[in-house]
C-alpha cells in the first residue's frame, strides 16, 4: 500500500471514532489510556492504533470518592468499569496506587489474573487474584485512610495483558504492587487512568471513629453509624443479647426491656466536630449518651432528676442489674453507670484506647485508664480530662468510674440537639407497672426471644409471692404480654406501638 493510500486510510478511521475518544500512544489523562512502549527485546508487538482504552467509576462524580469507600465509612472498594480493550487482551491486572508527600508510591489494591471477559467490579467485590496491599492491609483492599486531613491523590489503573504475568507459582500474600509492575512489564497491551480525589476531614475521621467504635456489635445488636457533614447517626434497637439483662436487680422495677426504634429518622445523632460550650449544660436526667453496642446511657439519677431516697440515683438504690442498666418507663434498656458487661467482652486495656460509648456532644466516654494505663483523672468542669486519646476527637475525653455520677455530671461540649428532644424519641409500648421491691430477678431473653415469635421471660420474687412477666413479639412493634403469679395467670393484654 502506498503512503497516501495509508494516511487516508489512518484519517477515515479516526474520523470514524466516537467523540472524546483518542488513539492509544495519542496521550494519557485520567480516565483515558495509553498504549504500552514496545519491549526492548522479542515479547509483545508494537501496538496498531484501536479505540482508547478507559476507566470509570459511577460513584466517583467529579472524580472525587465519597468516603464511603474509605477507612472513615465502609471501608469497601468502589464499583469500577473499563472498555476499550485491544485485541489480543487474555487477561487484566489493577493497581490502586498513592503518592504520600514524601516517600515512595503505595499500593492501595493489587488484583491480578482477571478474566478477560471482565468489564466491570461491583462495590466491595474483587476479581481474579488478590495480592498484597502495602500498611498492613494484606490480601484486600486498603481504603483512602491518610493521615491527617486534607485533599489526596488516588489512582486505578486496569492493564490489558497479552498473557498471564510470570510470578513463579508466588502465594498471593507474596504479591505485592511493585512485583506485579515488573511481572506485566513486558505484556502489556494498554492500560487506563482514573485519578480520584479523597478530602478528609475532620468530620469524616471522627465519623470513622464511631463507625468502627460500633463495628464490633453491628451484627450482634443491629447497631450501624452513617455520617453527613456534621453528624454521625447511631442507628439502633437499642437492646443486646450477647450479655444478661435485668438479673439482680434488689429494689423496684416491673418494666420489661424490648427493642426499640432508635433508626433512620430517630436515630441518635452524635456531633461529628465538637465545639467546647460557653456554658456548660448539667447531665441531671435522661440519656447522656449512646454505648457502642447501641444501648443508651443515662445519668445516675431515677427520672426526674436525683432527689429524694437515696439521692435518686439508681445504682445506690439498687435498681441496677449485674451490668449497670434497667429497662425505663418505655420499655428501654438503658445503663446508668459503666456498661461493664459490655466491656467484658474486651480485654481491660483496650477501653483505655478505644471508646465505650460517645456522648451527645461527640466527645468519646473511655474507661477506667487513660491510654498509658493509669488511672484517668477527672477534672471538677464535667468529669472528664484534655488527655489526648487515640480513636477519638481531639480536645476532652471522659471516662467511666465506680463514683457518681459515674461517667459525667455536664456536657463539656455543644450536645446534639437530641439532648433537647430525647422525649420524642421514646414511646412508651404499655402503661409502666406497679413497682415493688424485688429478690432474685432474672430475665430470660436471647436474639431468638427479641424477635418476632419470640417469647422472653421476665422472673422475680417478692416475699412469698413469685412473679412472671411472659412478653411475646408478635410483629415489628407489637407484643402480647401474660402475667403471672405463683404459677396462674393473672391477666394478660396486646401492646403496640404507634411507630
Amino acid at each position: 500500500m502506498n503512503t497516501r493510500a495509508l494516511l487516508r486510510r489512518t484519517f477515515d478511521r479516526v474520523r470514524r471514532l466516537p467523540a472524546g475518544a483518542v488513539l492509544l500512544g495519542a496521550g494519557i489523562g485520567c480516565g483515558g489510556g495509553e498504549a504500552a512502549s514496545a519491549p526492548s527485546s522479542g515479547g509483545t508487538p508494537t501496538l496498531p492504533p484501536t479505540a482508547s482504552f478507559v476507566i470509570t467509576s459511577s460513584d466517583a462524580a467529579n472524580r472525587v470518592l465519597p468516603f464511603t469507600y474509605t477507612c472513615d465509612g465502609d471501608a469497601k472498594s468502589p464499583p469500577l468499569a473499563w472498555s476499550g480493550a485491544p485485541a489480543g487482551t487474555t487477561q487484566f491486572a489493577l493497581l490502586m496506587t498513592t503518592i504520600p508527600s514524601q516517600g515512595s508510591t503505595k499500593y492501595n489494591w493489587v488484583l491480578y489474573g482477571i478474566p478477560s471477559g471482565t468489564v466491570s467490579i461491583p462495590v466491595g467485590t474483587s476479581v481474579g487474584t488478590v495480592g498484597q496491599a502495602d500498611d498492613g492491609a494484606g490480601t484486600n483492599y486498603a481504603p483512602p485512610c491518610s493521615q491527617g486531613p486534607g485533599a489526596k491523590e488516588y489512582t486505578f489503573t486496569p492493564y490489558a495483558l497479552s498473557s498471564a504475568p510470570s510470578l513463579d507459582g508466588a502465594n498471593p500474600a507474596q504479591v505485592t504492587g511493585a512485583t506485579l509492575v515488573n511481572a506485566i512489564a513486558d505484556r502489556t497491551l494498554a492500560k487506563a487512568t482514573l485519578t480520584v480525589t479523597v478530602n478528609r476531614t475532620v468530620a469524616m475521621i471522627n465519623c470513622g471513629y464511631v463507625r468502627n467504635s460500633v463495628a464490633a456489635y453491628r451484627t450482634a445488636t443491629a447497631v450501624d453509624v452513617t455520617c453527613d457533614s456534621t453528624y454521625a447517626a447511631i442507628s439502633t434497637l437499642g437492646i443486646q443479647s450477647r450479655h444478661a439483662m435485668m438479673t439482680g436487680i434488689r429494689a423496684t422495677n416491673q418494666q420489661v426491656p424490648v427493642p426499640q426504634n432508635f433508626t433512620g429518622t430517630n436515630a441518635w445523632r452524635i456531633p461529628l466536630t465538637p465545639v467546647v460550650a460557653g456554658t456548660k449544660v448539667s447531665a441531671v436526667d435522661g440519656p447522656i449518651g449512646i454505648a457502642v453496642n447501641g444501648v443508651p446511657i443515662f445519668n445516675p439519677c431515677k427520672q426526674g432528676g436525683c432527689s429524694g431516697p437515696g439521692g435518686g440515683d439508681t445504682k445506690v438504690l439498687g435498681e441496677l442489674d449485674t451490668c449497670n442498666g434497667h429497662a425505663g418507663r418505655a420499655d428501654d434498656y438503658h445503663y446508668h453507670a459503666a456498661p461493664i458487661c459490655m466491656m467484658s467482652d474486651q480485654n481491660a486495656a483496650y477501653w483505655d484506647t478505644h471508646p465505650l460509648g460517645w456522648a451527645l456532644d461527640g466527645y468519646a466516654i473511655f474507661g477506667y485508664r487513660n491510654p498509658d494505663g493509669t488511672t484517668a483523672p477527672r477534672d471538677a468542669v464535667c468529669g472528664g480530662n484534655t488527655v489526648t486519646h487515640p480513636n477519638a476527637p481531639a480536645g476532652y475525653a471522659y471516662h467511666v468510674t465506680e463514683v457518681s455520677p459515674y461517667i459525667l455530671s455536664c456536657f463539656f461540649g455543644v450536645p446534639s440537639p437530641d439532648l433537647a428532644g430525647q422525649g420524642g424519641k421514646y414511646q412508651p409500648l404499655r402503661p409502666p407497672g406497679t413497682p415493688m421491691p424485688s429478690t432474685n430477678m432474672t430475665l430470660d431473653a436471647t436474639a431468638a426471644s427479641l424477635a418476632i415469635g419470640g417469647t422472653s421471660t421476665m422472673r422475680w420474687q417478692n416475699g412469698a409471692a413469685a412473679y412472671q412477666i411472659r412478653y411475646t413479639r408478635t410483629s415489628a412493634a407489637c407484643w402480647t404480654f401474660s402475667f403471672v403469679t405463683n404459677g396462674a395467670e393473672t391477666s394478660s393484654a396486646n401492646y403496640c406501638r404507634s411507630r
